[in-house]
């Protein structure tokens, strides 16, 4: 049962896995490029609006689909079809509300919010912006109500769409309205309608306008996924026919089936705001920080950066050119190894619960020690990577960017390592929702977050720190975070952790491909000139982590047999004593 148990999350995990790397390749394919168009200015613009949106839409859809999902799925189970089609209109209905108010809450704070964080000029998207939550809204409604009757493949083809129509619209757009307001500024010295005294000048004041549009391509993917589910309902129907509504009882009241979906979906909705936290805090804090680093002494930070800045950029622009190369930049990348884990609690959660209701603690042992193992092994080597090649990376991907790439190099450095601790905090959190203690992530987020807030406010605003102690916040949330809830799962579960199996051998194989990574660039750059350099050194440092990772004994036969001819490739290293 041990073995069952973990084979099959492990295998839940690897496809979890592998969809949400094809979710985050295609969200890369339009931060790139978009990034390489906007550069370090017109990023503060987009992310200024798109995490300004993320939390609200996070809070606005996190709670109502899992209870409309939950919901369905028992009445369903129930042979109450009428109920069930009632709690699609009735979610309908609410989320028409929640839409409209996340619409107008967006859409007329626009104004107030960028002054409170010191962005002006992100106006014009926070308004493009206003109707995704409404549109995303009515997507969240039939998702929930699919995923209720065990169709994922509403969601999954409606997640492509809406993918596919960011990345092409949001590009098209944004390229688009640059390439216009340039093009007719050096026909009649106007970008839109007003005088602007230089070419340089015009291509910092059309920014607004090119993020404004990035923004539109977002919106425009949640209206393309929210009509085509919608259609599609209308055509293929849900698969209840008209016999199963019949035979079903008598529905209970709209009013009744409303407050349940309320009660049901307000704690997630709570919790989808402590995730969002560090978001919020960095919108918040960062912009305003730096405006006062700036006005404190101005001549630190130009010394620093004069090199790096675009021409004719005023000094109260610097902060938005710090804070877009930050957020365009280095989180793009920092955000793609947390994506890698976080599916490892979500699959292992069922199995970890039912342990402990039985109060199998050695199952429970098991589970916990692989499920870190495993993020371990994925994030360490991710994380360490990054920061290795945080330089050749950066300007291989950002190549129309240079300055910007050449600024964030050490917070790259940096963001790697708090990488491996995000990517740990949440198959944590995962684990700790198994066993009971549901309000502990949300408690130690909220400590994460003061002392994430703490340091923000105290490094970002020294002159010579600036934007560079901008990623150490991460590195003190997470630290706090991680070891705090790895305390309470030990001590909750009453499990002893291998901590040399879990997470040692791991971080010695990370080191040593990391290292090897490092060394093979800095060899192989010097013999080729290149953009195979980079990708060389990356398969060099894989190849000393595999072997590494083999010599210590630190894979399982569990994991081989994952593999495709994992039977025969797990007898080929048993028998060389490789395997854990």
């Amino acid at each position: 049962m041990e073995k069952t148990g973990r084979k099959s999350f492990l295998e839940g995990a690897l496809v979890l896995m592998c969809a949400m790397v094809v979710v985050k390749i295609i969200g890369a394919l339009f931060k790139i490029p978009l990034t390489n168009i906007l550069g370090g200015v017109g990023m503060s613009y987009f992310s200024a609006a798109y995490d300004l949106f993320n939390p609200i839409y996070s809070i606005s859809v996190a709670g109502l689909p899992v209870a409309v999902s939950k919901m369905v799925s028992q009445f369903a189970a129930q042979g109450r079809y009428r109920d069930v089609r009632r709690v699609l209109r009735c979610s309908f209905v609410l989320f028409v509300i929640t839409g409209v108010a996340g619409f107008c809450l967006i859409f007329f704070g626009a104004g107030p919010f960028t002054h409170f964080v010191n962005n002006p000029g992100a106006y014009y998207a926070v308004v493009c912006i206003s109707p995704a939550i409404l549109f995303g809204c009515l997507m969240a409604a039939v998702r929930g109500y699919y995923q209720g009757l065990s169709n994922m493949v509403p969601t999954a083809l409606s997640q492509v769409i809406e993918a596919v129509t960011k990345l092409t619209a949001g590009i098209l757009l944004a390229y688009g309205v640059t390439a216009k307001g340039i093009s007719d500024y050096e026909a009649t010295g106007m970008l839109f309608g007003r005088a602007v005294e230089s070419l340089e000048r015009a291509q910092i004041e059309v920014l607004p306008y090119s993020a404004a549009a990035a923004i539109l391509g977002v919106t425009a993917s949640t209206a393309a996924g929210a009509a085509f589910l919608w259609l599609r309902h209308k055509l293929k129907g849900d698969g209840i026919t008209r016999r199963m509504v019949e035979g079903s009882p008598r529905a209970h009241s709209g009013k009744r089936i409303m407050k349940r979906l309320v009660l049901i979906a307000l704690p997630v909705c709570l919790g989808s705001l402590t995730v969002n936290l560090t978001t919020l805090i960095d919108l918040a804090s960062i912009m305003s920080r730096l405006t006062s680093a700036m006005e404190r002494a101005p001549e630190v930070i130009l010394q620093m950066y004069q090199a790096y800045l675009p021409a004719s950029i005023e000094n109260s622009e610097v902060p938005r050119f710090l804070y877009g190369s930050y957020t365009g930049l280095t989180v793009s990348l920092f955000n793609l190894v947390p994506a890698l884990t976080t599916t490892l609690g979500i699959s292992a959660l069922p199995t970890i619960s039912a342990a402990w209701t039985r109060r199998d603690r050695a199952l429970i042992k098991s589970n916990v020690e692989s499920v870190l193992r495993v993020t371990a092994m994925v994030a360490i080597p991710a994380g360490l990577g990054l920061s290795a090649l945080a330089d050749p990376i950066l300007h291989l991907l950002f190549a129309a960017r240079p300055n910007e790439a050449t600024i964030v190099v050490p917070l790259m450095r940096v963001m790697g390592i708090s990488a491996i601790l995000v990517a740990l905090s949440a198959p944590i959190n995962s684990m700790l929702q198994a066993v009971g203690r549901v309000s502990v992530p949300v408690r130690l987020m909220l400590i994460g977050g003061i002392l994430k807030l703490a340091t923000n406010f105290t490094l970002v605003a020294i002159p010579s720190v600036n934007i560079k102690g901008a990623p150490f916040g991460n590195i003190f949330c997470y630290t706090a975070i991680v070891c705090l809830s790895l305390y309470v799962l030990v001590q909750t579960t009453h499990i002893r952790l291998n901590y040399r199996s879990v997470f040692l051998k791991p971080l010695f194989a990370g080191l040593m491909c990391a290292a090897a990574a490092w060394a093979s660039y800095g060899i192989i750059s010097r013999l080729i000139s290149s953009r195979l350099d980079v990708f060389l050194a990356i398969g060099i440092g894989g190849l000393v982590y595999a072997a590494v990772l083999l010599l210590t004994k630190t894979i399982t036969r569990e994991d081989v047999l994952l593999l495709p001819k994992g039977e025969k490739i797990a007898k080929i290293l048993a028998k060389r004593s490789l395997l854990g």
